[in-house]
Parts: C-alpha cells; sequence; structure tokens
C-alpha cells in the first residue's frame, strides 16, 4: 500500500519518479516530458510508477495530456485511487514454464503447418576493432545462458502435445571463420555475405542452441561478431540487455574476475505470470473492441491468392521536412509521431480498399515497470488496433481518433493476443522505430555493422486450405537528421512489386496533405 500523500511529498515522489524515467540529474517545476526526451514508452513507465507508488490510476496518457511538470503535480493532488489488485493466474496452454502470449502465438504459427515453420532469430553484427578473445566470449555467452532461464527454453512435440520446458544446460553457439580477400575492401565484402548468411540461419527450438555466435576476422585487432537469439525466446529490446551484460561480463573474465552481475530483480516466469494475471482485468475492453472486427483488410485491389508467403521491402523516405511537419502535426494534437504515421496509414488503407473499419496492429515492448528492463526474454506485445476511417474526417479528426484507440490499447496491452489471432489472423501491421546510436560491444572500441533487417528468402506456407490474406505492412524509421526511412513490406506471391511502390507514393501524398494542411480530408488515391 502506498504512504499516505502530503503536498510536499507528492511533488518529491512525482520529480524522482521522472528523474528515473527519463534519466535526467533534476527535475523543475516548469519542465516538459518530452522535451526532455521522453516517449510513448516511457510516458507508459510514468503512468505505471504514480499508480504503484502514489496509489492513483494515472492513465498512459497521463503525460500527453498533460506534458508539464507542474500540470502532473496538479492533476495528481486531484486524482483519485488506483484500480483494485490483479486477476488470478492463467495457466499456460502448453504446460511447462509460463509464457507470453507472443510465444503461445507462436508455438501455434511454427507447428501448425508441415515442415514446421521457423519465426527466426533476432539478429545484430557488431564490428570490434580490438582483439576479441573468443573462448572468453563463450565463457561470457554461457555465463548469461545460465542467467536468463529464457535462454535455455525449449519445446518439442509429446504425445500429440506441445511440451516446453527450461534446460538445465543450453549451451550457446560460437564458432570463429576468417574473411578472404587481398585487401580490406574485399574482406569486408565477404564478411558482410557472411553475417547476412548468418542472418538466414534458423535454430531448432526444440533442442537449441538458442544463443549463437560467429566471429568473422577481418584482420588484426579487426573483426565482427554476428550475434544471434531465436525469437521464441527473444525480442529486439532483449538484445539490448544482452550486449550491455555481455560487455560486463566478458571484461570481466577476460580480466580473471568473476561474474559481477547482480541478481535480477525478476525473472522471465515471474514477469510472465504477473502478465497472465492482467488478462481477466483486460478482457472487458478487448471483448468490447474487437467485437465484430474484420479478420483482414478486404477487398485489398492489387492483392491475389497467395499459398505462401515470402517478404520483399520496398524502401522509400520521407525527408526531414515532411518528417518534421509530421511531428509538429503530431505535437498540436497531443499525439505521437507514431500515431501520426498511423494514421496517415489508416487513410491511405481506407482510400485503397474503400474500407472504413480497419484492423491495425502494432508492437510495444511490454516493458512497464522499471523492474521489466533488465528482463531476457520475448516481452513484446501485439496490439490490435481498430480505426473508424468513416465520415471523410479530417486529418486532424483522423489523428484524435487514431490516438484515442492507441491509448486504450497501450493501457490494456496485456492481453491473450495468441487465442485473438485465430479470429483475426491479418491485420496491417505498423511498425515505428526511434533511431538510436546502432549495436556495439561495450568496453570494447566496436559499433555497428551492416546486416540485413530480415531475411527476404524465408518462404513459408499459408496455414493448411487457406491462402495468404495479409496486408502490406508499413515500416518506419526515424533517422537523426529528422527524416524518416520508410517500407512497404508485401508477400511476393500477394502482390506486385507496383503495388508495393504504389502505396509508399501514396503514403508520402497524405503525410504531405497532412502537413499542408491538417482539416482537410486526405486526398487519397484507390487501388
Amino acid at each position: 500500500m502506498p504512504p499516505a500523500r502530503t503536498p510536499g511529498s507528492t511533488e518529491q515522489a512525482l520529480a524522482a519518479i521522472w528523474r528515473q524515467v527519463l534519466r535526467v540529474p533534476s527535475v523543475a517545476p516548469d519542465d516538459d516530458f518530452f522535451e526532455l526526451g521522453g516517449d510513448s514508452f516511457q510516458a507508459a513507465k510514468l503512468a505505471a510508477l504514480v499508480t504503484e507508488r502514489l496509489g492513483v490510476a494515472a492513465p498512459p496518457a497521463l503525460a500527453l495530456n498533460r506534458p508539464g511538470f507542474a500540470g502532473q503535480l496538479r492533476w495528481l493532488r486531484e486524482a483519485g485511487p488506483a484500480r483494485g489488485p490483479d486477476g488470478p493466474p492463467v495457466p499456460d496452454a502448453v504446460g511447462g514454464p509460463p509464457l507470453s502470449t507472443q510465444q503461445e502465438d507462436f508455438l501455434t504459427w511454427m507447428f501448425e503447418t508441415e515442415p514446421v515453420r521457423d519465426v527466426g532469430s533476432v539478429s545484430v553484427a557488431v564490428r570490434v576493432r580490438e582483439e576479441l578473445d573468443v573462448a572468453v566470449l563463450s565463457r561470457a555467452l554461457g555465463v548469461l545462458a545460465e542467467r536468463h532461464e529464457a535462454l535455455r527454453t525449449v519445446c518439442a512435440p509429446a504425445d500429440g502435445a506441445l511440451a516446453v520446458s527450461i534446460a538445465d544446460l543450453c549451451e550457446p553457439e560460437v564458432a570463429e571463420v576468417r574473411a578472404v580477400g587481398d585487401d580490406l575492401a574485399v574482406r569486408e565484402a565477404d564478411a558482410r555475405a557472411l553475417a547476412a548468411r548468418e542472418r538466414m540461419r534458423m535454430s531448432d527450438v526444440t533442442r537449441g542452441p538458442l544463443v549463437r555466435a560467429l566471429v568473422i576476422r577481418l584482420g588484426p585487432g579487426d573483426q565482427v561478431m554476428v550475434l544471434s537469439v531465436h525469437h521464441f525466446v527473444f525480442d529486439g529490446w532483449s538484445m539490448g540487455v544482452l550486449l550491455r551484460e555481455l560487455g560486463v561480463v566478458y571484461s570481466a573474465l577476460r580480466a580473471g574476475r568473476p561474474d559481477p552481475l547482480r541478481p535480477l530483480a525478476l525473472t522471465y516466469s515471474q514477469y510472465c505470470s504477473w502478465t497472465r494475471r492482467q488478462w481477466a482485468r483486460n478482457q472487458e475492453y478487448w471483448e468490447t473492441v474487437l467485437a465484430g472486427a474484420p479478420g483482414t483488410v478486404s477487398p485489398f485491389p492489387g492483392r491475389r491468392d497467395a499459398p505462401r508467403f515470402r517478404r520483399a521491402f520496398h524502401w522509400f523516405e520521407l525527408d526531414a521536412e515532411l518528417g518534421g511537419g509530421l511531428r509538429e502535426v503530431a505535437r498540436e494534437r497531443a499525439a505521437t509521431p507514431f500515431m501520426a504515421v498511423t494514421a496517415c496509414w489508416a487513410a491511405l488503407l481506407a482510400g485503397w480498399t474503400g474500407v472504413d473499419d480497419l484492423l491495425l496492429m502494432s508492437p510495444v515492448p511490454g516493458r512497464t515497470a522499471p523492474e521489466h528492463e533488465s528482463v531476457v526474454g520475448c516481452l513484446v506485445q501485439s496490439l490490435y488496433l481498430r480505426v473508424n476511417a468513416g465520415g471523410e474526417p479530417g486529418f486532424d479528426e483522423l489523428l484524435d481518433r487514431v490516438r484515442a484507440v492507441v491509448l486504450g490499447a497501450v493501457e490494456h496491452q496485456f492481453h491473450p493476443y495468441h487465442l485473438w489471432r485465430p479470429r483475426l489472423p491479418y491485420p496491417s501491421r505498423v511498425h515505428y522505430e526511434s533511431w538510436g546510436d546502432g549495436p556495439s560491444f561495450p568496453g570494447l572500441d566496436s559499433g555497428p555493422f551492416p546486416l540485413p533487417r530480415d531475411p527476404e528468402e524465408l518462404d513459408w506456407p499459408a496455414p493448411p486450405g487457406h491462402s495468404d490474406l495479409s496486408a502490406p505492412t508499413l515500416v518506419v524509421e526515424e533517422r537523426r537528421d529528422g527524416s524518416l526511412a520508410a517500407a512497404i513490406v508485401y508477400n511476393t506471391y500477394g502482390y506486385a512489386p507496383s503495388v508495393a511502390e504504389r502505396l509508399a507514393e501514396g503514403l508520402a501524398e497524405v503525410a504531405a496533405g497532412a502537413v499542408a494542411d491538417p482539416r482537410r480530408t486526405p486526398r487519397v488515391r484507390t487501388g
């Protein structure tokens, strides 16, 4: 139970939460959450911490509606109590250790076809410009596999079902090769090819290895490390955790010291058990939102019958001026850049297909509390976003609708997605990523090395007796200069490249129109 609040204690507690979430040394009454570097994910953490520590039911939109410290403080002093306790634990469908809903869904997807499909790996490539001791690297990865139970979680068919277990030992695979070539440029090209090939390798989730490292030697004190972890047990955020801890453990072992990492505050099993207790609390929300929702975006002009799936990317750019304009439109509506991009995509899809009731999907990290940040596993949550694009709204009104949908979904993000996907299998996905500095090996002179974003060569059958009805996916990556790198990701069996090209052109036109006059109804090309 949180302590009783007084005016002074509330201000100090809120300031402490801001400092923790934003990682700033101090907070002033006139500070703005987003001007200090906050984003939508940190806004969700802020709300969770306010609820936990101050006993106030803080909505995820708290920072968006009141970005200023003083405004949040006033709201806190007038707010009511937090909501009730968690619901009862939910047993796992497959038995064994508790799993995330994304893992439950991966199990269905992987084993519903013959041959078995593979969700692939989360991979990074890091160039290390000093000598890398492969033996010590192998020992360090072994320490981390022992530390994080997710890296030892395997599954296998047993008696007509799937048995999931945490192995006592699941050793990482570490290999070393030399790039070939008479000069450095040729060896770098060979290293890029070797890294891409390693990116494509599949792992056997029934026995491992789940963690792989390939060290490609370019020359004395110059090498590339490709680190891959099976997506069934891992997500993109976890890669940052793993690299940070790898740097600490590697440095200690190389110096002859023991592993210095503190015990985990929360294990992956404990995290999964906690999320599953949220499902009952959020059930009514999702049943209401998704009642009668379409299972696919249909009709979709340009889509053809597709018995298989193989992805391709059509990359394009929204320049810094257009990207900055979208951010400003979002700010004026108390929205995020992700919401603005999603509104553009919804407007384009509505115009292209003639469908007003749109079902979108976007992943969120699933890390709503500070103790979640150091957990390694597949924590990512897939959020359905049901957008009403009907009535020819102006862009600002459509953005308001998207904002409300996103905030509601984030507030209720813990739900059994794996139970909904069979009914709603083909939403159009939106992935929005903030820019970062790229992967490195902490403690060593290192930086990112080119690696394909996602394998395009993977070729999988559609579910038995069905065609693939997936709509194209929109991927957007922020760049340092304010521009946006974007891609239309599509099934090459289901769409011609010209469809992706026209969708890219259409999105750029919608974005430009939104920046020029947000009140105007977007003018959208039809399919």
